[in-house]
């Protein structure tokens, strides 16, 4: 394991995403001097993986609409005392509403790698999913609000450390505390957030979540995102 870890957070980045250059890699010196530098590292790990590596979307459609309003967490490895922190991790997390669960069998597929990027000021303008009474599974009743986990990754070359386990119990341990609940209790301000979280998790990561304590919700069934079969999950919180 690198000699030094730590994780920082950027918070909801809001209307400052509307000058990101979607075309353009996250840490490309042509990107807006706007947009803060935790939050261009944390692109820059899921380019790394998600673009580069998995295929599985094209650079410019990896960052979409719930970028906008999520808090991102990114962990830094130091492989010395005098070596610059590398970002090597990152995920985010989503306040409710969320989108419909997706369907048993359900196909989603990034744009051609020839479908430019959408102007960022429609992207991050985009209507918000609206709250709904969704489909009951074996561990969401369908009404209750829930948080989302996802696009966890991290870079190849420090996998088999156990960093994922790090990227996700910080976020979930910093949204149990009382305070920091408000910033993610989202639009449905009349139902209270109560500790439910949810991942869309890659069936290659499902044993990560497991050990976090995440339980595959088989009422959810199977889906596809990008070519790659994903299951759902969920945890119940204990709020302090």
């Amino acid at each position: 394991m690198a000699s030094e870890i730590h994780l920082a957070i950027q918070t909801p980045p809001g209307p400052l995403l509307q000058s990101y250059n979607l075309a353009l890699p996250a840490l490309s010196p042509l990107q807006s001097p706007t947009i803060p530098q935790t939050l261009k590292d944390s692109f820059f790990v899921r380019e790394t993986v998600f673009v580069n590596e998995q295929k599985a979307v094209p650079l410019q459609h990896h960052i979409d609409r719930d970028d906008a309003r999520s808090c991102h967490w990114v962990l830094y490895s130091r492989p010395s005392s005098t070596a610059a922190p590398i970002p090597t991790g990152t995920v985010r997390l989503v306040p409710p509403p969320q989108w419909p669960h997706p369907k048993e069998g359900a196909r989603f597929e990034a744009p051609d790698a020839d479908i430019p990027a959408q102007d960022p000021e429609v992207l991050f303008n985009a209507p918000l999913p609206s709250y709904i009474v969704d489909k009951k599974t074996n561990l969401h009743d369908g009404t209750e609000p829930y948080i989302k986990l996802g696009r966890l990754c991290v870079v190849k070359e420090y996998r088999g450390k156990k960093l994922a386990d790090l990227l996700i119990q910080r976020p979930l341990s910093w949204v149990k505390k009382r305070e920091n609940r408000e910033r993610v209790q989202g639009v449905v301000k009349e139902m209270e957030w109560k500790g439910l979280v949810c991942v869309h998790a890659q069936e290659g990561a499902v044993k990560t979540w497991a050990r976090n304590g995440f339980v595959v919700d088989e009422g959810m069934g199977g889906w596809y995102e990008g070519g790659i079969p994903h299951v759902g999950m969920f945890l119940r919180l204990a709020l302090e």
